[in-house]
């Protein structure tokens, strides 16, 4: 773990707590859906279900990843940049399940503060990503804030249910092929 300053560290702490809560209390609100409703008739819908657990975990990432102002989907982009070395927009595209306006809106401001450079492609259309110097230096940075929350997820997950996640998490994405 980082050495925060006290103040940061409650803050994060505080933080989490009030995520857990939340969470708790959509929890709850479910429980009140099923009991005002006719129980046979109540059927959880996948996605609402999924994208709960995702706002829950991008809030948790958020919450680490805020000390070098980034969100989770730009530290995304950086890391999948970083690790392919160079990309198109498409390849990322393809890489973050991401369609293009969603794409745009996440590299925008990384090209705009000059984390990423941009070269041209093949064709006008294609456009080639890399990080620039700055662009790794905030990657590093932002990736040692990504393990803490790593770290953090996983160990409130435990093993078996991280390791579910992961495979449910490859079988909804699987689903688009």
């Amino acid at each position: 773990m980082l050495n925060l300053p006290e103040k940061n560290k409650q803050h994060k702490n505080e933080f989490l707590k009030s995520l857990i809560d939340i969470y708790a209390h959509a929890c709850n609100i479910d429980c009140m859906m099923k009991e005002k409703v006719n129980q046979s008739a109540f059927v959880p819908c996948l996605n609402l279900e999924l994208r709960k657990a995702n706002r829950v975990m991008s809030q948790i990432y958020d919450g680490y990843l805020t000390q070098c102002g980034l969100k989770t989907s730009q530290y995304s982009i950086l890391r999948s940049i970083y690790l392919l070395r160079q990309t198109t927009n498409k390849e990322l595209q393809d890489i973050l399940v991401l369609d293009q306006t969603t794409l745009t809106r996440g590299l925008t401001p990384l090209i705009r503060d000059g984390y990423i450079t941009v070269q041209p492609g093949v064709d006008r259309r294609q456009k080639n990503l890399s990080l620039s110097v700055e662009g790794k230096t905030l990657f590093k940075r932002a990736e040692a804030l990504w393990q803490e929350a790593q770290q953090y997820a996983s160990l409130r997950l435990g093993e078996q249910v991280k390791e579910q996640l992961l495979a449910l998490s490859k079988a909804v994405v699987d689903l688009k092929s």
